[in-house]
C-alpha cells in the first residue's frame, strides 16, 4: 500500500464542512479510488471554537501551520473570494503543496499568476470544482483540447436558473429572489450572481481552458437579471420561449465573444426546462461535434465531489 496522502482545509463553510464530512463517512471509497489511505489531516476557520462538522479533526486558526505541515500534500482552498486566498494558494505552492479549489472568481482573475507558480513549484493547480460543481466540465473542456471550439452556451450560475423557473411559475423577480436567499441558493447580497460576475468568472474559465490563454472575466459583457420582469416572461411563453441566464461564448476566426444575460430559449430545451440549481454546459466544436452537459451545478455535496475527484486524481499521480 501507498504512503498516505494527506488533506488540509482551508475553510469550513457549506462546502469545507461537506469535503470533511465526506472524507470521514467515505474512506475506503476514497482509499481505493486514490490507490492509497487519504486523511483529512487538519482544518482552518476563522472561528475555530465556532460549532462546526470538520470530520474529528484539529480545527486551527492559523492557516500556515496547515501549510507548513509534512504530512499535509494537498491544500483545498474553500475560502473563496481573491483575498486572503490569493496569497494563501501561492504560498501552498512554495511550499511545495498541490492545490485544489472552487474559487472561481480567483482562477479567473489570477490564472497567469497560480498556473505560473504551480509549473514553478512543480505540483498540481485543479479547480473542477469551480465551474458547474458536480458536472465534470472543467474535464470535458481539457479532453477537448485538439478540436476547435466553436460556441460555447449554457447555465452556468444556479441562482439565476432557480429565480428564471420561479418567474415561469408566476412568481415576480423580487419573490423569486427572496425565496433564492430564504432557500440558502442566493446570498443576502445576490450581486455576484443576478448581475452576472459568478456567470463571468465560470465562461472566463472555460474560455481560457479552450483557447490555451488566459481570457480575463472583465472581457465578458455582463447583462443583468435584474430588469427582467414577469410580464416578459409571460410575452415570451406566449411565444414557445421562456427566458434563461444564458453565458455564451461565440469563437471567431480573429477575437471571442463573451457574454452573459437574460436570452429567450425554447421552452422544451434543456436549458427552458432546467429548474433549481441545474446547470446545463453546451459544447459545438469541429472535431468533437456538439456535447452537453447537464447536473446539479451548486451545494456542498455536489462541489464536495468534484473537489475530491481532484484530490484522488493528484494522490493517484503524485509519488
Amino acid at each position: 500500500m501507498r504512503a498516505t496522502f494527506g488533506v488540509g482545509l482551508l475553510g469550513l463553510g457549506t462546502v469545507g464542512s461537506a469535503v470533511a464530512r465526506a472524507m470521514t463517512t467515505r474512506t475506503k471509497r476514497l482509499e481505493a479510488m486514490a490507490g492509497r489511505p487519504l486523511r483529512l489531516v487538519a482544518a482552518a476557520a476563522r472561528d475555530p471554537k465556532k460549532q462546526r462538522d470538520a470530520g474529528g479533526v484539529t480545527v486551527t486558526q492559523d492557516v500556515f501551520a496547515i501549510l507548513d505541515d509534512p504530512d499535509v500534500h494537498v491544500v483545498v482552498e474553500v475560502i473563496g473570494g481573491t483575498s486572503p486566498a490569493r496569497d494563501l494558494q501561492l504560498a501552498a505552492f512554495e511550499r511545495g503543496k498541490h492545490v485544489v479549489t472552487a474559487n472561481k472568481e480567483l482562477v479567473a482573475k489570477e490564472w497567469k499568476a497560480l498556473h505560473e507558480a504551480a509549473r514553478l513549484a512543480k505540483r498540481e493547480l485543479r479547480f473542477e470544482a469551480a465551474v458547474a460543481a458536480a458536472v465534470p466540465v472543467i474535464a470535458a473542456t481539457r479532453q477537448l483540447a485538439a478540436s476547435r471550439p466553436r460556441v460555447v452556451r449554457g447555465l452556468l450560475n444556479g441562482t439565476t436558473t432557480f429565480i428564471c423557473s420561479q418567474l415561469d411559475r408566476g412568481r415576480s423577480f423580487d419573490e423569486a429572489l427572496a425565496e433564492a436567499i430564504r432557500l440558502g441558493y442566493a446570498e443576502a447580497d445576490p450581486t455576484a450572481d443576478v448581475d452576472g460576475y459568478d456567470s463571468a468568472y465560470k465562461l472566463s474559465i472555460l474560455i481560457s481552458l479552450l483557447e490555451g490563454r488566459h481570457f480575463h472575466p472583465d472581457d465578458v459583457r455582463r447583462t443583468s437579471l435584474r430588469g427582467t420582469t414577469l410580464a416578459d416572461v409571460e410575452s415570451a411563453r406566449a411565444r414557445g420561449v421562456t427566458i434563461r441566464y444564458l453565458a455564451t461564448a461565440d469563437f471567431g476566426e480573429k477575437a471571442t465573444r463573451a457574454r452573459v444575460g437574460p436570452e429567450e430559449v425554447a421552452l422544451d430545451s434543456l436549458e427552458g426546462q432546467a429548474a433549481g440549481t441545474t446547470n446545463v454546459v453546451r459544447f459545438e466544436t469541429d472535431l468533437a461535434g456538439t456535447l452537453v452537459f447537464s447536473g446539479p451545478g451548486a451545494g456542498g455535496d455536489a462541489t464536495a465531489s468534484a473537489i475530491l475527484g481532484d484530490v484522488i486524481a493528484i494522490a493517484r499521480s503524485a509519488r
